[in-house]
């Protein structure tokens, strides 16, 4: 009996888990990436001494098909899709966790 207890908090535990995912829209993979650049005119400021740089300007970089992406974005668009990344990173957190839990019924129902 009491290896169903156990196994009823773990299935507790899980479903706790994703209770939390449930305020979760959209997710994305990748970073945003927040940069100032040169141009190509040598008689710009961007040149000087100190330099004053362009920008600043907003990529988002991600891996499709084995290829590195960069989208350049608006800095409000940067804000809403970093909030994305953010909730990628939370999904991919609980899922770990409920994989782990998940293990450890697993590891239960053997015995």
């Amino acid at each position: 009996m009491e290896g169903a207890d156990k196994l009823e908090d773990l299935r507790k535990h899980v479903k706790e888990l994703s209770h939390g995912l449930k305020n979760i829209d959209f997710a994305l993979h990748g970073t945003i990436w927040k940069h100032y650049m040169k141009c190509g005119n040598v008689k710009c400021k961007c040149h000087a001494s100190p330099p004053t740089l362009h920008g600043p300007y907003y990529d988002w970089s991600r891996k499709v098909k084995g290829k590195t992406v960069n989208i350049r974005l608006g800095e409000e668009q940067a804000r809403v899709v970093e909030k994305w990344i953010q909730n990628m990173k939370r999904l991919e957190n609980v899922l770990s966790e409920i994989e782990a839990t998940s293990i450890r019924a697993a590891e239960l129902i053997r015995k």
